[in-house]
């Protein structure tokens, strides 16, 4: 009896927790959400330091601090051009919609004379210019509503000064506790699983946006950098990303070129694309590291993206497998990380080096 109620106690403490800790990320979602911005960002400004040091430079090395004073200029150089060139291809977009929406009435009219419906070219000029002016104005605000963030700005500076000494504060803290050595191999276990991840993701939706813009611009389509960005972006979505990402430029063709023949080719490049990149590339370089259930991935996004909206959705990959991490290490919540896990095997994850799949 005792043993049943400790069980069953357990379980409410486990409920109480997790509601605490979402009602918490929801309250504090702005402040969470630029903190998460400036870590990802500190995690770029990290890896183009540690590229940088590995340099051969003579019998002199860079000090360490002009090395990560370069790196965080380099970072934030190229934050600011991205975030600049895409308002500016929204607002070229937004100017030139009524010369597209001409393609897009045509269209329309084929469609009424083919179906025999009607209304459809007037419903949909009232919709153009009912949100016309709010594109234009939001276009306008994108790159300071991205690249004028002071506070996630001063986050990354913070953090950058803290880093050496953060190394030495965690290990004096678990040195406080006998779990300590535990909760290091978990930690380990969690930075690499991140850092694998980001790094794959980085690397794999980079050649997926550089190959799609070569292909867009074959075919001819405008603003082609615009829409290998969001295939960049997209492509960390799990899931309904890619197809997101490849539905965008499509449906553009329609309205750039006002048929459909250009945008079945747009469709069929781009797609094969991101099969060729999300099927064969990424799982022989990012391996069985992510042990999720296809399921899990597709809850996790609509929760995540629930709570954090598109930043929610970009990191509802590496946050579930954190999760499944931590549970496995508590008696209490085995039986959660197993469900949540793909093949049901849970333990920390292997920190060799990953072997490439083969199907």
């Amino acid at each position: 009896m005792n043993s049943t109620n400790n069980h069953l106690s357990s379980i409410s403490n486990w409920i109480l927790i997790t509601i605490a800790v979402l009602a918490s990320l929801l309250y504090f979602e702005n402040f969470l959400k630029s903190l998460v911005i400036a870590i990802l960002i500190w995690y770029l400004i990290k890896k183009l330091r540690d590229s940088i040091a590995k340099l051969k430079w003579g019998k002199v090395a860079p000090p360490k601090w002009l090395i990560t004073i370069s790196s965080t200029v380099v970072i934030f150089l190229i934050i600011y051009l991205i975030t600049q060139i895409i308002s500016s291809n929204i607002q070229k977009l937004a100017i030139e919609l009524p010369r597209h929406s001409d393609n897009i009435k045509a269209l329309l009219r084929q469609i009424e004379s083919a179906l025999g419906i009607d209304d459809l070219e007037k419903s949909f000029s009232i919709l153009f210019d009912q949100y016309k002016n709010e594109i234009i104005s939001y276009a306008g605000s994108f790159a300071g509503a991205i690249g004028k963030s002071i506070m996630v700005l001063v986050y990354v500076v913070f953090i950058l000064m803290e880093e050496s000494l953060f190394g030495k504060k965690i290990k004096k803290v678990l040195e406080t506790t006998p779990q300590g050595s535990n909760i290091h191999k978990v930690g380990a276990a969690i930075t690499l699983l991140f850092d694998k991840y980001l790094s794959v993701k980085i690397f794999t939706s980079f050649i997926t946006g550089v190959l799609s813009y070569f292909v867009l611009l074959i075919i001819g389509v405008e603003l082609a950098g615009l829409w290998a960005f969001l295939i960049f972006l997209f492509n960390f979505i799990p899931t309904v990303g890619s197809i997101i990402a490849t539905a965008f430029p499509s449906l553009f063709a329609i309205v750039q070129f006002g048929g459909f023949h250009e945008f079945a080719w747009v469709l069929t490049s781009v797609g094969a694309i991101q099969l060729l990149v999300g099927n064969l590339i990424e799982p022989r370089i990012m391996g069985n590291r992510l042990n999720i259930s296809p399921m899990v991935v597709l809850i996790g996004l609509t929760l995540w993206g629930f709570i954090w909206g598109v930043t929610g959705m970009l990191l509802s990959v590496p946050i579930t497998a954190t999760f499944i991490i931590i549970f496995s290490q508590f008696n209490e919540t085995k039986a959660l990380a197993i469900l949540l896990s793909k093949n049901g095997e849970i333990g920390l994850v292997d920190q060799s080096e990953p072997q490439a799949e083969v199907n």
